[in-house]
């Protein structure tokens, strides 16, 4: 027999997976691969035991650790990429030198 109580969290927790790879994700494509595990995720059997809904979590958790992970690495990657084409151009932005004479 099912719990309920071990169902209803079962289902709030592919809800809450649900919503999280609705958010993490940048672009349409990136978007789409995420949703996709998390109904993968969720389109397995549903726990019977609350131990069983207690490990399924903990793969919930590890599975948007990674999404999050994935746009962190991203994110620092374009940052480096900013801070590497700002030095580049420092020259350019020194102001002119000043010389007293004039054409």
């Amino acid at each position: 027999m099912l719990d309920p109580f071990v169902q209803s969290e079962w289902q709030q927790l592919c809800a809450h997976l649900g919503k999280c790879a609705e958010g993490v994700a940048r672009d349409s494509d990136e978007k789409a691969d995420v949703v996709q595990e998390a109904k993968k995720f969720a389109d397995q059997p549903a726990p019977e035991r609350y131990g069983e809904l207690l490990e399924r979590t903990a793969d919930a958790a590890r599975l948007a650790i990674r999404w999050q992970s994935t746009r962190e690495a991203d994110s620092a990657h374009n940052e480096a990429l900013i801070d590497e084409a700002g030095n580049e151009s420092f020259p350019a932005s020194d102001p002119p030198t000043f010389s007293h004479a004039h054409a």
